[in-house]
């Protein structure tokens, strides 16, 4: 009870694995030990992840934290992003009175499929809740899909909770030849983190889609920083990607913003379809 900190709330290193109201558990993805952290993301104590759920549950009472219950919505971001991307977005939804939360996982070190087990472990944890849904942002839609293709058994959460609706904002849905060339180096592959290699043609392929029976909904815009970006590579000579998506269940949204998630015609699509599976 006496590692009263202030962190930066781990979005590079830590990955959360346990949520309740605004508290959580975060696991270091390099040492392998826990810390628990506040809604202010204090670190309240640290070591084992069962000596973080003891010091939560005397937390409980002190600080008189409610029982959360109904709906939860995970926020998932992207390759190279963190947690709070999603503040625009988590501000609207949890006027919705939904549990909303927005977990970190550690882009730079972990590829997809081991960031779908720590999903996974966080999910099946998860104590109170009866509904789930997700908004993912680029590369997360990859840990999602990954999530759901692991063997059904290992994914108790099913039991207790009912997947309701899943936007997946700029998804990546097929390989860059900017992720083949970079994947193709070691020291590239050694900076850019094992998540780039599932990003390539090949393996984007090879990673099954959500279950058809999922409300989904995909959302695509290009920022103006990505406009820039491509405008940029287009005068240098270098392939630009394909917008390659189906019109089924998709909307296109025109890029207004330096940041895709700062688009209030986004923030109002996803926050609508959460909440009633339509737009």
């Amino acid at each position: 009870m006496a590692f009263n900190f202030f962190t930066f709330g781990g979005s590079l290193f830590w990955e959360d694995v346990f949520f309740y109201q605004k508290w959580r558990i975060q696991r270091h993805c390099g040492t392998k030990r826990y810390r628990l952290l506040d809604s202010w993301d204090i670190r309240r104590a640290s070591g084992s992840f069962e000596e973080c759920q003891k010091a939560f549950i005397r937390y409980i009472e002190s600080y008189e934290i409610t029982k959360q219950k109904g709906n939860l919505v995970v926020l998932l971001h992207g390759y190279m992003d963190g947690k709070n991307i999603f503040k625009p977005l988590w501000r609207k939804l949890v006027l919705t009175n939904s549990t909303v939360a927005a977990i970190n996982y550690p882009s730079l070190f972990r590829n997809s499929l081991a960031s779908a087990y720590q999903l996974l472990f966080f999910l099946n944890h998860m104590e109170d809740i009866t509904d789930v849904s997700f908004v993912t942002k680029g590369a997360g839609n990859l840990v999602l899909q990954q999530l759901f293709n692991l063997p059904p058994e290992l994914q108790t959460f099913q039991s207790k909770m009912r997947i309701r609706n899943v936007v997946a904002i700029n998804p990546v849905v097929s390989g860059s030849l900017l992720c083949d060339l970079l994947a193709k180096f070691r020291l590239s592959r050694l900076l850019c983190g094992p998540m780039i290699e599932d990003m390539t043609e090949n393996n984007i392929k090879n990673i099954p889609d959500l279950p058809s029976q999922f409300n989904t909904l995909k959302i695509f815009s290009n920022s103006k920083t990505y406009m820039a970006i491509l405008r940029l590579l287009k005068l240098i000579g270098f392939p630009l990607p394909a917008l390659n998506y189906k019109k089924k269940n998709t909307v296109i949204v025109h890029g207004d913003t330096f940041k895709t998630l700062n688009n209030e015609k986004i923030l109002n699509f996803t926050v609508k379809f959460i909440n009633n599976g339509k737009i």
